[in-house]
């Protein structure tokens, strides 16, 4: 089972990301936690590209989401400049607020929510690959 989507590079494209999920939700019979994870890691590596991106030139953001027995996989492409959040120092998330650095809590809740993440640049694009094991309820 597979979906593709393309959106621009642009955070009003999110709402429409979430109604793709929400669609999944019944079409592979996905639990509504499932869905609201995917939804929060798309929800950030969508707002990082559109943040750290070129965002004056508008692009493509290539999603592709796939199920496969137990697993679903993620495939996020654009063009804008390499970045590979797997190298990103996890964030101290048991420091007071006051005394964290800002940013990073995005990446944080991507590995929280996701099972592995792969990054390559590929022909002057990023590429993010990530792998979520469903609950026992989608199974």
């Amino acid at each position: 089972m597979k979906l593709h989507l393309q959106i621009k590079n642009r955070c009003s494209e999110l709402p429409a990301l979430y109604t793709s999920l929400k669609c999944l939700e019944e079409k592979w019979s996905l639990d509504r936690k499932t869905v609201t994870e995917l939804n929060l890691i798309l929800d950030e590596i969508v707002s990082n590209i559109v943040e750290h991106g070129d965002s004056e030139k508008e692009s493509e953001i290539d999603i592709k989401i796939s199920k496969r027995a137990t697993v679903i996989t993620l495939i996020v492409t654009d063009d804008g400049p390499p970045f590979d959040p797997t190298i990103t120092a996890p964030v101290d998330i048991t420091m007071p607020l006051e005394k964290r650095k800002c940013g990073g809590l995005g990446i944080h809740l991507i590995r929280k929510f996701s099972n592995s993440c792969r990054y390559e640049r590929v022909k002057n694009k990023n590429v993010l690959t990530l792998k979520k094991n469903l609950h026992e309820e989608c199974r």
